[in-house]
């Protein structure tokens, strides 16, 4: 060996089964020089490239993704479709917030909501039971009635008394 690997070598033991490099011959630091130059070109060259398209969409003027908004042609079946939508909203605010009915001949009217939540309140549970149903009993000669022929035991169809 020469005298000038020699005195890079460290004089510690040297294990060469295992296939490591000799030691001595890299650097122990990291040089921070280079490391912090390329961190500071990787900042500076994003800040240059944001800048120019920012300075290239300016210049456009409303810049190629916006559109200007189109007018349709005519006819224009909604005028003004703002105010529109404020009339629609505004009625169906009235209508939930008022009363009116619905189909007078039937009982059916429309109250708001707050008092119908109200009513549903102080009902508590009996408020979600079904409605009480007046009993109907079937006309006479009917397949309910009680006037179709009986039939004595024994009897098949058709052979019933009167």
């Amino acid at each position: 060996m020469s005298d000038a690997a020699r005195g890079q070598l460290h004089t510690r033991v040297h294990d060469d089964v295992v296939g490591h490099a000799p030691p001595g011959t890299e650097a122990p630091d990291i040089r921070l020089k280079p490391l912090l130059l390329t961190g500071l070109f990787i900042v500076l060259f994003t800040a240059v490239t944001i800048g120019g398209l920012r300075f290239y969409y300016n210049r456009q003027g409303l810049g190629p993704l916006v559109q200007q908004a189109r007018v349709f042609p005519a006819p224009r079946l909604q005028q003004s479709p703002e105010a529109d939508l404020a009339a629609m909203l505004r009625d169906q605010r009235a209508k939930l917030a008022g009363y009116a009915w619905i189909d007078r001949e039937k009982g059916i009217a429309r109250m708001p909501i707050e008092e119908a939540m109200r009513r549903l309140a102080v009902r508590g549970n009996a408020a979600y039971a079904a409605p009480i149903q007046p009993e109907r009993t079937p006309p006479l000669g009917s397949r309910g009635g009680a006037s179709g022929p009986v039939l004595s035991s024994g009897a098949g169809p058709g052979t019933g008394t009167p």
